[in-house]
């Protein structure tokens, strides 16, 4: 091997130690009529590295082939052809980090090259560099700088120095585009004293933070208006679109637009998505009553009370101690209503609680939900119970009606967002709604960041959500969630509790009680007046 082809097997190992290369794609669209001196070393390189020859002018899918951990080699000829480029990019659809090395058959031209890097900057292909078929000679490479804008750079190749290195770890000051959906508490719009737009949530922190942590900053791609909600759509093709670099929006993975899964980065969280119910009222005073001595006691006495009178001849030697049983069983049942009676004033008992879509759609309650959303929900659900739900158009109605714990609806809710209502209830004597697991339409769903499908920060942006996760600083943004709506001014810290008020008892308080007695004098009177009428038959009749 002489010292120009020694110069080319250099670079490919570099490439290959560098980063950990697992294929070897070799592009040649004119299948041999461009002189490229690379194809002569790839047999060598490639021992114990998979080599794909491709000599087409048609694109294939690679990332159904292989993972980005390749290195793209082409061979390209010395003049700038965008349908050649074109297929590269489309053959690299989703796996864009993978390291490009463009070999042009002709003599050095850095009009030519630097078209050709800012086409593969426009195409999120970061790890590009290009060299000419004199190579061996100049050893000289092109590479180019993203961020903060595009800078071709011209460099002398050295195997101890990685061509490739992550552009996207310092942005350089780049002003990272990005939209808030408005989803509160996810990401809260408001004016501070100067009238400056001021946002404010944990998706927010977590696009502020990557940008301070990679050197950048953001820029909002519109001056957002107050409760200029975002759809999920929307923010989807926002992104598509590249009009947006991260979305400050976390959306469901698995409920729609399943086809679109390449726009979201790795779940920042997981979350069911279930309902928040009204507490149950209290039991009213007629219902205390019964609460106090139900009914079931009242049919265990009078169980109790046959067994003793059809039996009591065969117990006349225990005669003392069914005297003492049943004394016993008077003190019992007297500390139970004692009890049950000071519980009525320390801790009130609740009406039953709705525990089933059945139960719910028997009762007046109805669950406040989003008519674009109840597609979502499964179609036997809602076709079944479609009569427990009250659907409305605006989102803005639904945030509304929420925030304030209206509690003539139930509302939708993921627990990422009820953890914002639970802190707020905790400033309550007694908390209004309560997180049910008995209604929820999907369980453990994962949330993650809307971005472009070929975005060069999804590597990045997925080392920073695991380092969130694991330093707990999301979970603590979630839980200040409520403090963030307060500092907002969307929220204010007080008692959602109802004020109970206690008074002496009055004589309608005791109409029930009073009843209860006249109806039991009433039967024992007819009981009596019956003996006696019985008493009197029998002797006129024997006499």
């Amino acid at each position: 091997m002489n010292d120009s082809l020694k110069v080319y097997a250099e670079l490919l190992s570099a490439i290959v130690r560098f980063n950990s290369i697992t294929t070897i794609v070799y592009y040649d669209p004119e299948n041999g009529s461009e002189e490229c001196q690379l194809v002569k070393l790839l047999s060598w390189v490639g021992k114990n590295i998979p080599l794909l020859l491709w000599r087409s002018v048609d694109a294939v899918k690679l990332s159904s082939l292989v993972n980005a951990q390749l290195v793209f080699v082409a061979c390209l000829p010395g003049l700038f052809r965008l349908d050649l480029l074109k297929t590269i990019a489309t053959s690299l659809q989703y796996i864009r980090e993978t390291k490009l090395l463009i070999e042009l058959a002709s003599d050095q031209d850095v009009a030519l090259v630097s078209r050709v890097l800012q086409y593969c900057l426009e195409s999120q292909m970061l790890n590009a560099a290009i060299i000419f078929r004199d190579f061996g000679q100049t050893q000289t490479l092109y590479v180019y700088d993203a961020y903060p804008e595009f800078m071709l750079k011209s460099q002398t190749f050295s195997d101890q120095q990685n061509i490739f290195p992550d552009k996207t770890i310092d942005l350089m000051g780049y002003r990272i585009r990005t939209m808030p959906d408005l989803s509160e508490p996810n990401t809260i719009l408001y004016r501070d004293k100067a009238g400056d737009i001021r946002l404010l949530g944990y998706v927010w922190n977590m696009v502020s933070e990557f940008s301070r942590k990679h050197n950048a900053s953001l820029q909002l791609i519109d001056q957002g208006k107050e409760l200029k909600y975002l759809t999920h759509i929307q923010v989807l093709d926002l992104a598509r679109d590249n009009i947006v670099d991260i979305a400050a929006s976390v959306q469901p993975l698995t409920l729609r637009h399943l086809d679109r899964y390449h726009q979201y980065t790795y779940p920042g969280n997981i979350a069911s998505w279930c309902t928040m119910l009204p507490k149950e009222p209290f039991i009213e005073l007629r219902e205390a009553y019964l609460w106090m001595m139900p009914a079931i006691t009242f049919c265990l006495l009078a169980v109790l009370w046959l067994l003793h009178e059809q039996m009591r001849c065969r117990w006349q030697r225990y005669r003392r101690q069914l005297g003492i049983g049943w004394k016993v069983l008077a003190i019992m049942l007297i500390c139970n209503v004692q009890g049950r009676l000071l519980m009525v004033f320390i801790a009130p008992p609740t009406k039953t609680s709705i525990t089933s879509f059945d139960a719910l759609s028997n009762s007046k309650l109805r669950i406040f939900g989003i008519r674009s959303e109840h597609n979502l929900y499964d179609f036997d659900m809602r076709t079944r119970y479609s009569q427990v739900f009250y659907l409305s158009n605006k989102m803005s109605d639904l945030q509304w009606h929420r925030n304030s714990l209206n509690t003539s609806y139930a509302y939708t809710v993921t627990y990422t967002k009820w953890q914002l209502y639970a802190e707020q209830q905790a400033f309550s004597h007694r908390p209004l709604f309560y997180y049910s697991e008995n209604f929820c339409l999907y369980q453990y769903v994962p949330f993650g960041l809307v971005i472009p499908e070929n975005s060069p920060h999804r590597a990045t942006l997925h080392n920073f959500i695991l380092q969130l996760s694991e330093s707990g600083l999301h979970n603590y943004w979630v839980t200040k969630s409520f403090y963030y709506m307060v500092q907002a001014g969307k929220l204010k810290i007080q008692d959602f509790g109802e004020v109970r008020s206690f008074h002496s008892l009055f004589i309608q308080d005791l109409y029930d009680v009073l009843l209860a007695y006249l109806l039991g004098t009433i039967i024992s009177l007819i009981l009596f007046g019956s003996e006696l009428a019985i008493y009197h038959a029998t002797y006129w009749l024997n006499n």
